[in-house]
């Protein structure tokens, strides 16, 4: 019963602070000054020469800073992805994930998305699936189509959450048009056969033309069981 105690009294204090987080956000998010916009600009045309070298890098990792430091949001996801891919700045995850942080405070669908992940893998963190999932669930509500994508996977494999796979449907059926995700398709698949095996026959026959290494096998069986 202690035991039991303490792990509903962590999870309180995780869900409490996280919905603090959630609301300080929304109070302190502003629009930034439109010279970071001008920053963010330079940045971006830094980054993305086709024909780029060390010092473009370095000055796109420059500007996304000048821009992020006074609070533009998309700056900051741009730089904590800088970190994390060693892209113009010394690869760092733990300055990564802080970054996002401000990008996610000041309302940034892609760093709560990437913060998810840093949770579920424990990069820079301790691996926690259970906050991982409140992360992908807040960039879900920013309309990250990745994040459904991600919960549905939590959902169907019960990582994190109950498993939920009526849940995790409805999450791949919101995803997979615009993902187009050979694995969400394998999934989606298996959710599938026994209500519409026409349908999950096409979605195999679909990932295993994209290369997924299951779908063969799964698709054979369907095949088989559908004689």
């Amino acid at each position: 019963m202690v035991a039991e105690g303490w792990v509903v009294g962590r999870r309180m204090k995780r869900i409490v602070a996280f919905l603090l987080f959630v609301l300080g956000s929304a109070v302190a998010r502003a629009d930034p000054p439109q010279i970071t916009w001008e920053w963010f600009n330079a940045a971006e045309t830094y980054r993305n020469y086709k024909v780029k070298g060390k010092d473009d890098l370095r000055l796109a990792a420059h500007y996304y800073r000048l821009a992020a430091e006074r609070g533009n949001a998309a700056a900051a996801y741009k730089l904590g992805d800088c970190y994390e891919n060693g892209t113009g700045v010394a690869k760092d995850a733990v300055t990564a994930l802080e970054w996002y942080r401000r990008s996610a405070a000041g309302g940034d669908r892609y760093a709560a998305l990437r913060i998810g992940w840093f949770y579920q893998k424990g990069i820079a963190v301790t691996a926690n699936p259970a906050d991982a999932v409140e992360w992908y669930r807040l960039a879900a509500q920013r309309k990250n189509i990745w994040a459904y994508h991600m919960l549905a996977f939590l959902y169907f494999d019960g990582e994190g959450v109950p498993q939920d796979r009526v849940k995790a449907r409805e999450y791949f059926e919101i995803s997979l048009p615009q993902t187009d995700d050979g694995w969400a398709k394998v999934k989606l698949a298996e959710l599938i056969r026994s209500s519409d095996p026409t349908r999950a026959r096409r979605l195999l026959q679909e990932a295993v033309r994209q290369g997924n290494p299951q779908a063969p096998q799964d698709l054979k069986l369907l095949e088989i069981e559908q004689k």
